[in-house]
């Protein structure tokens, strides 16, 4: 059956003689058939290819052929051959397919249907392939042709087909991202000394002129809730992470940047509420509509790092957003519904290493990259294991705490500076009992005020004796689980207080024995008195 077609579809072939709903039917046959690879070899060749190249319009293209609904079909059945089978794209690329595509996009009144094709199909074929990459780029306008596909999907009204704008918007984006992802690896002679930097730096100036619409997409489309990171904004963050810093910097103007960090932080809040607004990290599937979070969150993240690394005003915007000064301390930091809060969590997160890595150096890079302005905006027990891996040791602020250490044995009481994250612990539990201002002091571990010893009395006062009992229960629990997980060693005091008193008893027992056995001895020297 599939033999049949191609050969009747093929240029020359009977299908000369058919009307436009023959073709179409035979198209769609095809089409439906195509769908698996069993017995539909002869799609897969090169005469397949051919044919379908004829019927889209790409072999011989005319305003006759383009756009047309049996075109249209035979773009569907290519689309579907070169993802079925990779092997098919050197023969379209020798075919020059590609160039056809890319030349045939610049056409603004393309419906959303082709617009949408095309892309995908320039999609496939620049998968981690530098020559195609380099033959579009730098030979067929591939810049321009895709910034007409952004830009009129932007001024386009809906058109009631299944295509939608963000449909055709996502399938652009994508390519778009295949060619700047690729670009920096293509050997141009006169790039040849360049280093990775600035090939990266020169990519950026190639695609320079679509910064703008990708800007525009974000801020104009409103992000789909409660999951706002799903195409076409997910794919335009992809492609704005490529874009280099500097060039980032020069052609987003300041209203613009205003409004793409409010967008981009919103999505970014909204994201860690819906999906990852627990303390308990277990509690949630790491899923975003089926995508791996630790896949879809760090792209965001990174956009919001570099633009925080262009400008002091945008790291300002950053600060106030993300970390502000009037964050709630009476708590630690990293607890409660805010955003600095759901932020902070994801610095220590343990099932998701890529949005800690990233939120991690975020916060770092909003802080002016000093570990002090870090810590003291998310507490050092946060920032401790990143600031580590970087080798950036203990802040002053943390490490210049006293602490007294008592000497049982020499009954003595010596000061020592704190110099690692186990000894500033106890430096600052040292610290809570001498603290007595009248402005209330910072725990830098945690972030959150020191408790005010009289609150603590005046609500222990409140505490009826059975609410005292529970609460004494509570933290000797603590303190023994404490002690078998290796937390620390620290003694159960219920423990050691009970050990004392059977000490006690025993000396007293002992005593008792001998004074009894010490009269039973003078009775039987002496007899009774």
């Amino acid at each position: 059956m599939v033999d049949a077609l191609i050969q009747d579809l093929k240029e020359g072939g009977v299908a000369k003689n058919w009307s436009e709903r023959d073709r179409v039917l035979a198209l769609q046959a095809l089409k439906t058939l195509g769908r698996t690879t069993e017995g539909c070899d002869s799609i897969f060749t090169e005469e397949g290819i051919r044919t379908l190249m004829y019927h889209s319009g790409l072999h011989k293209a005319t305003e006759a052929t383009i756009d047309r609904t049996s075109s249209r079909e035979a773009l569907k059945c290519l689309a579907n051959a070169l993802l079925l089978k990779p092997p098919t794209r050197p023969i379209f690329e020798r075919l020059e397919g590609h160039k056809h595509c890319s030349l045939t996009l610049k056409r603004c009144q393309l419906s959303n249907e082709s617009q949408f094709l095309f892309c995908r199909i320039l999609f496939l074929v620049t998968i981690d392939t530098t020559t195609i990459v380099k033959s579009l780029v730098d030979d067929y306008q591939a810049v321009d042709n895709v910034g007409v596909v952004l830009k009129t999907q932007m001024a386009r009204s809906p058109d009631g087909t299944m295509f939608t704008q963000s449909m055709v918007l996502t399938e652009a984006l994508k390519y778009l991202f295949n060619l700047m992802i690729v670009d920096p690896k293509i050997e141009r002679i006169e790039e040849a000394n360049f280093t990775e930097q600035e090939k990266t730096q020169a990519t950026g100036k190639r695609f320079q002129s679509l910064l703008p619409t990708i800007v525009s997409i974000l801020i104009t489309i409103p992000p789909l809730k409660p999951n706002p990171l799903e195409p076409p904004h997910s794919h335009a963050i992809h492609v704005l992470m490529n874009f280099p810093i500097s060039t980032a910097a020069l052609l987003v103007t300041r209203s613009q940047q205003a409004a793409l960090l409010d967008v981009l932080t919103q999505i970014l809040d909204d994201t860690l509420e819906h999906s990852l607004n627990t303390d308990d990290e277990a509690s949630t599937d790491g899923l975003s509509n089926g995508t791996e979070l630790d896949e879809i969150v760090p792209p965001l993240v990174i956009v919001l790092t570099n633009i925080a690394s262009a400008g002091p005003e945008a790291k300002a915007a950053l600060m106030a957003r993300l970390l502000p000064d009037d964050v709630d301390r009476s708590k630690p930091l990293d607890k409660g519904d805010s955003f600095s809060a759901r932020l902070i969590r994801r610095m220590t997160s343990v099932r998701f290493p890529q949005i800690r890595e990233t939120v991690s150096q975020l916060l770092f890079v909003v802080c002016d990259e000093d570990p002090a302005t870090l810590t003291r905006h998310v507490g050092y027990g946060n920032a401790a294991g990143f600031l580590m891996n970087r080798n950036l040791g203990v802040p002053d602020s943390v490490t210049g705490a006293h602490v007294e250490e008592i000497d049982d044995d020499k009954s003595k009481e010596t000061e020592t500076t704190a110099s690692t994250p186990d000894t500033a612990a106890k430096v600052l539990s040292g610290r809570a009992g001498r603290r007595a201002s009248t402005s209330p002091s910072v725990n830098p571990i945690t972030g959150a005020y020191y408790p005010d010893p009289s609150a603590i009395r005046t609500a222990m006062a409140d505490m009826t004796e059975e609410e005292k009992e529970e609460e004494a229960s509570r933290l000797l629990d603590m303190f023994e689980r404490m002690r078998r997980t290796g937390v620390v060693d620290v003694r159960n005091p219920a423990l050691e207080a009970g050990l004392r008193q059977r000490e006690r008893d025993r000396y007293y027992d002992e005593q008792e024995r001998r004074e009894q056995e010490e009269e039973e001895a003078l009775e039987r020297e002496y007899g009774k008195v």
